[in-house]
């Protein structure tokens, strides 16, 4: 089985999707970044309380890499997007870059990243959104990304039972394409 990668996880819809993937019995590496979690965020994060299935990692500023603590894992990489679009703080959003700009430098192995976008209704075309669209574009054609928009009726509002709906769809989906598992 592949670890899942999950950056944001301690924001509204990567803390479903966590949620949910360790609910599944899924092995997840949990990464944020420090400045951009609210106290709420962190009570919220006590609800998931110990599982051996997670690891967590703060990103501080934008060297610090996910490779150290990942060594060589066969992983699936999920970036919600949702999140960074919906939240602007400058170095959250430069540390996700850096991370996606050393995915461009891995060319020895063929990594696998899904995308999770909000729905077209909910984005904004900013400098950012065009950035993280450019940079997709160049990974597809080094590594495996997959792209997924939840339906367009989760876009009246992100609250917590539309994230929890949300974020089930996305899982499914996962394990209906076999995203998690060693062979893709």
């Amino acid at each position: 089985m592949k670890t899942a990668v999950l950056f944001g996880a301690c924001q509204p819809f990567g803390f479903e999707l966590c949620s949910q993937l360790l609910e599944k019995g899924y092995d997840v590496c949990a990464i944020d970044h420090s400045e951009w979690i609210t106290d709420e965020q962190e009570e919220n994060w006590l609800l998931i309380g110990r599982n051996a299935n997670l690891r967590y990692m703060e990103l501080e500023n934008s060297e610090d890499s996910i490779q150290q603590i990942l060594n060589g894992e066969h992983c699936l990489y999920i970036i919600p997007t949702v999140d960074y679009l919906k939240r602007s703080n400058i170095n959250a959003r430069n540390q996700l870059i850096f991370q996606l700009e050393r995915f461009s430098e891995r060319t020895k192995t063929k990594e696998s990243l899904f995308v999770i976008h909000p729905p077209v209704t909910e984005r904004k075309q900013t400098s950012f959104a065009r950035k993280l669209n450019g940079l997709f574009e160049a990974l597809k054609k080094i590594h495996n990304v997959m792209e997924y928009c939840p339906s367009d009726a989760y876009a009246s509002g992100f609250h917590e039972n539309i994230l929890s709906d949300a974020a089930k769809e996305v899982v499914t989906l996962m394990e209906k394409q076999k995203l998690l598992e060693n062979n893709n």
